[in-house]
């Protein structure tokens, strides 16, 4: 399944058993003065990584194949600053929606994307673009 349809249902997920069994995480109103800066970090990480891929003109589905490697801006914080800004939503979601669920499903999201999609991405990435890749992978992490 594509990352952002995991990442939904999840939060789906959590929402549910947040609603069933409501677990208290952060005091009201904290939670949104918390949770709010988190959410618009992920927004402007998404939207940076967006940009970045457009103007090296490159796709960013991860179904479709990249025609470039994108090293710069973001990239050079961490390799994988989509996947970084979907955990991220996950937890503000968490702190706002006062869900200790979602924190849960948050790491969990985590996982599912470091092994089942990064652990099939990174050899791909470095069979197609050889020793550039490599050179990306020796100076820049794979989160953060």
């Amino acid at each position: 399944a594509p990352p952002p349809v995991i990442a939904l249902v999840l939060i789906a997920i959590g929402v549910v058993l947040g609603v069933f069994w409501p677990v208290e995480i952060v005091p009201a109103p904290w939670q949104y003065v918390a949770g709010g800066p988190i959410i618009a970090g992920a927004v402007l990480l998404v939207m940076s990584a967006f940009r970045l891929f457009q103007r090296a003109k490159t796709p960013v589905p991860t179904y479709r194949t990249p025609t470039a490697l994108v090293t710069g801006g973001v990239y050079r914080l961490t390799r994988n600053p989509i996947y970084l800004a979907m955990v991220l939503l996950i937890i503000g979601l968490a702190v706002t929606l006062d869900n200790v669920w979602l924190l849960a499903l948050a790491a969990i999201f985590q996982q599912i994307i470091r092994w089942g999609v990064i652990a099939r991405e990174e050899p791909f990435l470095e069979a197609k673009f050889g020793e550039d890749y490599r050179a990306f992978k020796q100076c820049t992490r794979r989160w953060i």
